[in-house]
């Protein structure tokens, strides 16, 4: 391709997947919770076998700042989705982990995941599922390869 194709591709390619973005098809559900305190509720869930965290170990993983992921564990805290707790070790050191309302609530999440992206690979069909796939890898693969030549 020459150059003048690739920008008109890369423009589709930027409007197709800012089209997809904006369905948040795999974040709406009628909870009243914020998409972003949704990712850390699935992080809380996930990171270390869903045992508690403290906020800076949150933040690291999540690629924000301290500050940042405060301001989340406190609307969290507020509606009831994560506990805060002094670590055994260290009573001054704070951990954050799921309530139980909490961990309900990433169930839910998880259950209306999975539904969404099985309905996907059905309504894609075996063939463009598959292509799906290999395109989505070789992504993450041209996108690990492009962070390393940016760092």
């Amino acid at each position: 391709m020459n150059k003048q194709q690739i920008t008109e591709r890369a423009g589709r390619l930027e409007s197709a997947m800012r089209s997809l973005k904006q369905t948040k098809f795999l974040a709406r559900d009628d909870s009243g919770v914020k998409d972003s305190e949704k990712y850390i509720l699935w992080m809380l869930a996930t990171l270390n076998d869903g045992r508690a965290v403290t906020p800076s170990e949150a933040a690291k993983k999540l690629n924000v700042t301290l500050a940042a992921i405060t301001h989340h564990i406190n609307s969290l805290e507020e509606q009831k989705l994560v506990v805060r707790s002094a670590s055994p070790d260290d009573r001054r050191v704070t951990l954050i982990s799921l309530s139980d309302t909490g961990a309900a609530m990433v169930e839910t999440l998880r259950k209306s995941y999975w539904k969404k992206i099985c309905g996907l690979v059905e309504y894609l069909g075996d063939e463009d599922s598959s292509e799906l796939i290999h395109l989505i890898t070789k992504i993450h693969e041209y996108l690990k390869r492009s962070k390393k030549n940016d760092d």
